[in-house]
């Protein structure tokens, strides 16, 4: 580590060299000088992050009594980080709904009228999105992101009412054009109102009622609405989708007699269009976890899931479905006080420097 030798590395090596770096390394690379901290916003060095490998995805937990108090958690190193959240408007409250190629899309409701904003938590970049064309309240949401041209498309399913009438609807959102339009017919049936959407493919898929009927999916391509009818025979708990591998799980509680006695794996099985369970949270570790029952949130992103419980010493799990392993977390900054305000909110989201609102 010859200073005369490091001190002339040429100025695109060191480039290359910080653009490779995880985050959490890159971030305590820019508090070194000036110019490393600026570097990280140049469109020369995004262009270099943008080719390095994949991050994976972060879990971000916000406090849902006021939204502003943030935490993320690393899967890679194993540990919280306080996020400073982006400066919304301070008399909203907004909360996470969708996220994507590094972006996540938050929603407040106020006057009767849905108000969504998209950022970058990890640029705190952010924009209000325009007033929706028809819908006043939203049941569900999705996006999508292209990384080429840095734009990104969300999809809202929704309700309007006339005469005290209310009609199901869909708006997309084109941030190449900065405009909504209205597309493909919902399908007839009761939609489940659910932030937990999947996003694979190139179909944005939900749950369509509750219980569990079976999936409603929607082609980006063709903007078209189309049912899949794989009920699921039990009754869930804060369950969600995801896919890993190219296949689309769900992970929740599964009920008895209105309580929550197990956590389990499902799997789709595309073929007879059932779900089939693979795995289930060892019998020991869900008492502990469910402790008489209470309330959950369920997160998850490619392969990994994590679970967090209300109330006081919230045990935090984060599941595996490659290796099909449940372990334990280092407990969640926010859990440490203010106890009385239950459950807190999250949603998983990929760390990009290079994602643009």
């Amino acid at each position: 580590m010859d200073d005369a030798i490091w001190s002339n590395l040429p100025e695109h090596v060191m480039e290359k060299f910080l653009a490779q770096l995880p985050l959490p390394t890159l971030f305590r690379f820019s508090l070194v000088c000036k110019s490393w901290n600026a570097l990280k916003y140049t469109p020369v060095f995004l262009e270099l992050h943008k080719k390095s490998p994949s991050q994976g995805p972060w879990f971000l937990l916000l406090r849902n009594q006021d939204y502003r108090e943030t935490f993320t958690f690393n899967p890679m190193i194993n540990r919280w980080l306080e996020m400073v959240p982006a400066s919304f408007p301070l008399n909203q409250m907004f909360f996470p709904v969708t996220a994507a190629g590094g972006l996540v899309c938050f929603s407040s409701c106020a006057n009767g009228r849905t108000t969504l904003v998209v950022c970058n938590p990890l640029t705190k970049q952010w924009r209000e999105l325009p007033q929706m064309l028809k819908i006043q309240t939203y049941h569900m949401a999705g996006m999508a992101v292209d990384q080429n041209t840095h734009t990104y498309r969300i999809i809202v399913v929704g309700i309007y009412g006339i005469y005290d009438v209310y009609y199901p609807t869909t708006e997309v959102y084109d941030s190449a054009t900065n405009g909504w339009h209205i597309t493909g017919e919902v399908p007839r049936g009761p939609l489940f109102p659910s932030r937990r959407t999947l996003l694979f493919d190139g179909i944005l898929y939900a749950w369509c009622c509750d219980p569990p009927d079976g999936l409603v999916a929607y082609d980006l391509q063709t903007e078209a609405w189309s049912q899949i009818h794989a009920p699921m025979r039990h009754s869930l708990e804060s369950h969600t989708l995801i896919e890993c591998q190219a296949q689309i799980y769900t992970v929740g509680g599964l009920r008895e007699n209105s309580v929550t006695k197990s956590i389990c794996v499902w799997e789709l099985q595309k073929s007879e269009l059932e779900w089939k369970e693979v795995d289930r949270m060892p019998e020991i570790l869900c008492e502990e976890f469910l402790c008489g029952g209470r309330q959950f949130i369920c997160i998850g992103s490619n392969d990994l899931v994590l679970l967090i419980a209300r109330g006081r010493d919230r045990l935090v799990l984060l599941y595996d479905l490659i290796k099909r392993v449940w372990r334990r977390l280092p407990s969640c900054p926010l859990t440490d006080h203010n106890h009385r305000y239950g459950l807190i909110d999250g949603i998983s989201f990929e760390p990009r420097l290079d994602a643009f609102v």
